[in-house]
């Protein structure tokens, strides 16, 4: 399974005798190498070298859903954004995913990513959530079909901020008070990829420029990502593949403080990503093996080793 052993480089390991796999994460340039070796019986000692044993990433894909405007069944209010207020949301999912976690998964995951944007208002359910029902619909107009991608994420703007009145600002919106949902079925759209949205209010430009720039918590692409695909509950993809994850009261994401960590959360979904949460002597997470050895896409094809 690959799981960490919480050992540095130069170090011993005792293993018996039999075939076994060495995998060693560089700590610096993030790459992650690892061979087959035979042991023999009666060997007091064995040097392994580990020089020529890159591994090769493994595509996994994202798509994203920008959506122009966005309101209630009432239709009460419309939030919208522009363009190029989207782009900056594509633009963001692409810097969180090829600059953070393919760097935390040891770089042995490689994203790409396709978009289409929804021109026409897109009606929400109740609670202003666009759940994967309501996306089912467009996945198909596009001919979005099973086994095209791993993630799916929806971006649209959930309104304005209230002023102290209680009275929303910029357009005179408000659509929900969260800015996330991922969820954690993994299979929840009917083209079987991990689904989350995420919208933002106000100023996304400068708010996203802000989180970047000052790494507050630039994560919120990642959290969600990692509810959709890393918690314990329901039928989620790396629990299925037999990769235990940290937990506190039934969640993982939400689990940082019960482990030590504090905010910013990014070395909280790094050490998740990696494998590296240190639980009374163990390890817990996805690990580099898990990206290597299967994909959502190959999961609900039945492609996996």
């Amino acid at each position: 399974m690959g799981i960490y052993t919480g050992k540095v480089t130069p170090s011993e390991i005792a293993v018996s005798a039999g075939e076994h796999t060495i995998g060693i994460g560089l700590k610096d340039s993030k790459y992650y190498l690892k061979k087959s070796i035979a042991v023999k019986n009666n060997t007091s000692g064995q040097l392994i070298t580990l020089i020529n044993d890159l591994q090769t990433a493994k595509e996994w894909k994202a798509l994203f859903i920008g959506i122009n405007s966005a309101q209630v069944p009432s239709g009460s209010c419309t939030s919208e954004y522009s363009t190029a207020e989207l782009d900056k949301g594509f633009e963001f999912l692409k810097w969180s995913f090829e600059e953070r976690l393919e760097v935390y998964s040891y770089n042995t995951v490689d994203w790409s990513f396709d978009r289409f944007d929804i021109t026409q208002t897109v009606t929400l359910n109740d609670d202003a959530v666009l759940t994967p029902s309501i996306i089912d619909g467009y996945l198909a107009d596009h001919n979005i079909a099973k086994g095209d991608y791993d993630f799916v994420v929806s971006f649209y703007r959930g309104g304005d901020v209230l002023n102290d009145a209680g009275l929303p600002t910029g357009q005179g919106c408000k659509l929900g008070s969260f800015q996330g949902l991922g969820w954690y079925e993994y299979d929840d759209l009917e083209v079987e990829a991990s689904y989350a949205q995420i919208r933002y209010w106000d100023n996304i430009i400068d708010a996203i420029d802000y989180s970047k720039e000052y790494e507050k918590d630039p994560g919120m692409f990642i959290h969600e990502w990692l509810h959709s695909v890393a918690e314990i509950n329901g039928k989620t993809f790396f629990k299925g593949q037999g990769y235990s994850m940290p937990s506190s009261k039934g969640d993982v994401v939400h689990a940082a403080g019960a482990y030590g960590y504090e905010y910013p959360w990014m070395t909280w979904y790094q050490d998740i990503i990696s494998g590296k949460v240190e639980d009374n002597g163990k390890y817990l997470g996805i690990t580099p093996e898990a990206f290597l050895a299967c994909s959502v896409r190959e999961k609900v094809l039945g492609d996996c080793d």
